[in-house]
């Protein structure tokens, strides 16, 4: 939570799939294997906007879908644990607020 008890959804790096938005509802979550996922999801998910990739290793994730305030939606794919995956269930349809790490 921010100072204000705003919900957020933190990122390590700004990626250039949030299009600088700075509040989502988070409108569906999905469990994914490792495995599972197409070269192309890993490229748009993982690759911040210095060109460098976040670690995906094989495990099971969450998949978070998201329709920002620009009308832009996203997705983020985050490590499964039982309690997060029922955090983010009880987060639909909630506003976020996005927080890159190292930006105010």
């Amino acid at each position: 939570m921010t100072p204000d008890n705003t919900e957020t959804i933190r990122f390590s790096s700004d990626y250039p799939k949030l299009w600088g938005q700075k509040t989502a509802k988070l409108i569906h979550v999905t469990t994914i294997q490792r495995e599972q996922m197409h070269a192309d999801l890993i490229e748009y998910d993982t690759k911040n906007k210095r060109g460098e990739y976040y670690p995906l290793p094989n495990a099971t994730y969450l998949q978070l879908i998201f329709l920002g305030d620009k009308g832009i939606p996203f997705c983020t794919i985050r490590r499964k644990t039982a309690a997060k995956h029922l955090y983010y269930l009880n987060q639909v349809g909630i506003n976020l607020k996005i927080v890159v790490e190292g930006t105010k």
